[in-house]
């Protein structure tokens, strides 16, 4: 009796996998034809009696590993979606070129163009950072965010593209620097550690005026055309004290007020006093 049933059951086999493979080979190809001589096998092992039913777990379990061994086997032969390129252009409708991305000598740049084809927006990677700039509708630059190393900042050019705003902050210090019609620095306010301080500059860029709050107290200095200080006036521990210095930046005399009362003192070139009241 088990030998009928058996002969049936490979009848029923290779009756059911010659339409089955021929199938496969015409509509999916050669990689689903596992997966079909599988799926007709469990079929035919549904039906069969008690010595196929008893094994029929173990055997269903062998069937799974077999499948998801042939589905990472079909993955792993799908290709990886990956395009390379040096650049890459994007146009709107008319063909204009609105959007770059591009590999240059000095790192990778994206790039956005307005409708006339004139560059707007740059953001880029170079040797020394990122940097990102903002141009007006004539192509110029007017402003600029880098960072680079221990440095960041944002610079704002007038529209003869010369520099008039400077931001800039470091690990110890923060500045903001206000730059004159030819690019030259007339003030500049900073915080160094916990000290701030205030420079004015002359059209040449020479210091001819100073405030800042030192450990001692607030300092207020006037210099010459030379940056040589003229004279200083400063609030002490002691009380304030009003100095006036030679063009060789020496003290030549002195006004202050001490807890014990005023005092005026000249000094001579080599700020030795050569008289002093009380």
């Amino acid at each position: 009796m088990r030998a009928q049933w058996e002969a049936s059951i490979m009848r029923m086999k290779l009756a059911d996998l010659r339409p089955m493979k021929e199938f496969a080979v015409k509509r999916a190809g050669k990689k689903l034809l596992p997966l079909i001589l599988l799926g007709v096998c469990a079929l035919v092992l549904i039906g069969t009696p008690t010595w196929w039913r008893e094994n029929y777990t173990k055997l269903g379990g062998l069937a799974l590993s077999v499948l998801a061994g042939v589905g990472i086997t079909m993955a792993a032969e799908r290709p990886n979606r990956v395009v390379e390129a040096e650049k890459f252009i994007l146009k709107d409708g008319a063909g204009n070129t609105r959007s770059t991305l591009a590999m240059t000598a000095s790192g990778p740049t994206f790039t956005l163009f307005d409708e006339h084809g004139r560059r707007r927006v740059a953001l880029g990677l170079g040797p020394i950072g990122p940097a990102l700039v903002l141009f007006d509708p004539e192509g110029k630059a007017r402003a600029w965010l880098f960072a680079s190393g221990e440095l960041a900042g944002l610079t704002l050019l007038g529209g003869d593209a010369k520099q008039r705003v400077e931001l800039s902050a470091t690990k110890g210090a923060t500045s903001l620097g206000l730059f004159g019609t030819n690019g030259e620095t007339r003030a500049r306010f900073g915080l160094r550690d916990s000290e701030p301080t205030v420079t004015i500059r002359d059209a040449n860029g020479k210091v001819r005026a100073a405030l800042g709050v030192e450990a001692m107290g607030p300092v207020f200095a006037l210099y010459d055309a030379n940056e040589k200080r003229r004279a200083g006036l400063a609030v002490t521990t002691e009380g304030p004290a009003l100095g006036l210095y030679d063009a060789n930046g020496k003290i030549r005399a002195g006004l202050a007020a001490n807890p014990t009362g005023p005092a005026l003192a000249f000094l001579d070139s080599n700020e030795k006093v050569i008289y002093s009241a009380p």
